[in-house]
């Protein structure tokens, strides 16, 4: 379903809270023994819209009038709101630099595979703990390298895609 809010948009103040920077992103996986690349699935329907807010993401179709009750694509900030919820998520992970995020793509990075499992694991208790879903057939796990936002990082820095 795609709805079309430009009016809604030009009405709405932009959210100041900013992506990161890609840069700093893939820099960060430098020196990492192995990686694992997660891929979030329908974060966006996850994120609930506030009740006074629905009725503006109203549409019809030819079987009624209909409104969306989490947050849909197209809207102004959905992005900025999509990355906030996932760091607020991922926090901890964040802040103990074992995962970076940037909107849907998440690493978790591993020094030693001793601790890999602990790695994942804490990930995966703080995405299970906000449910949200994964896409298995897009997750790579414990991985030298790999593809991440357009460039191929492991251990000895950074390189990019050839096939781009």
């Amino acid at each position: 379903m795609c709805v079309d809010y430009t009016n809604l948009n030009k009405h709405c103040s932009k959210d100041p809270f900013g992506l990161p920077r890609i840069d700093e992103v893939v820099d960060s996986t430098a020196g990492y023994e192995l990686l694992s690349f997660l891929d979030c699935y329908s974060g966006y329907h996850r994120i609930s819209l506030k009740e006074d807010d629905q009725i503006k993401t109203s549409f019809i179709t030819p079987f009624g009038a209909y409104c969306y009750t989490t947050m849909s694509f197209g809207l102004k900030n959905a992005g900025a709101t999509y990355q906030q919820a996932l760091q607020q998520c991922l926090h901890d992970e964040i802040r103990d630099d074992l995962v970076k995020a940037y909107v849907d793509d998440v690493v978790v990075k591993t020094r030693d595979v001793s601790t890999l499992i602990d790695n994942l694991d804490q990930t995966f208790k703080a995405l299970n703990k906000y449910k949200w879903n994964l896409n298995p057939e897009k997750c790579i796990f414990r991985v030298p390298s790999g593809l991440l936002l357009g460039n191929i990082v492991s251990c000895d820095g950074i390189r990019p895609n050839p096939q781009k």
